[in-house]
């Protein structure tokens, strides 16, 4: 149980400001779980739902031209992948880091390459998604998993940008806070 020292107590009275969070408090904030619940759900759109109609093999009866099929996005994005499932680890792996960091006090940064991560996948999918469909001819059209995994991306984008700000809030604060006690200090030490 975190107690409030008399410093704290004389800090609350003069600056207004409560005291401190005590270092037990989560420290996983709003863009962090963004993020990794737009990554968990990124990796199920991945595999589970259908991301392009390809064309297959001709059919023998030439009733139709070619027998199409579909590909998961793990099967039809043979480079992107990679990145994706990067930015995956990173989104999931940034939550359990923080988490088991609550201990100690200290933070790894890690909203940056988050919010990297997701912005390259971005730019990737909206590449493969929107404008040139992979597959050299062979992927027909678009299926609901890729907007879906657009969306996901967009998701661990945002989430990642959401920290940044965040730590920049934190950042500033700590700085406001030690000029104010600095300044406490000094008029203290001129009594």
């Amino acid at each position: 149980m975190a107690t409030v020292t008399d410093e704290q107590r004389a800090d609350t009275k003069t600056t207004g400001e409560p005291p401190p969070a005590p270092a037990s408090a989560s420290r996983v904030n709003v863009g962090e779980l963004v993020s990794a619940v737009s990554a968990l759900l990124l990796l199920a759109v991945m595999f589970a739902t259908e991301w392009y109609g390809v064309a297959g093999v001709p059919d023998p009866s030439y009733a139709r031209p070619a027998i199409s099929t579909a590909e998961n996005a793990w099967n039809g994005l043979t480079d992107i992948r990679w990145v994706l499932a990067a930015t995956i680890v990173a989104a999931v792996g940034s939550v359990f880091l923080h988490a088991s960091q609550r201990e100690h006090g200290a933070k790894t940064d890690t909203s940056r390459v988050v919010a990297s991560l997701g912005a390259v996948s971005v730019v990737l999918l909206v590449y493969r998604v929107l404008i040139v469909l992979p597959g050299d001819g062979k992927v027909l059209d678009q299926k609901l998993g890729a907007f879906l995994g657009l969306l996901c991306t967009l998701g661990i984008a945002w989430g990642g940008y959401e920290s940044i700000v965040r730590q920049r809030a934190r950042a500033d604060a700590v700085q406001t806070r030690s000029r104010r006690r600095s300044r406490l200090a000094r008029d203290r030490s001129k009594r």
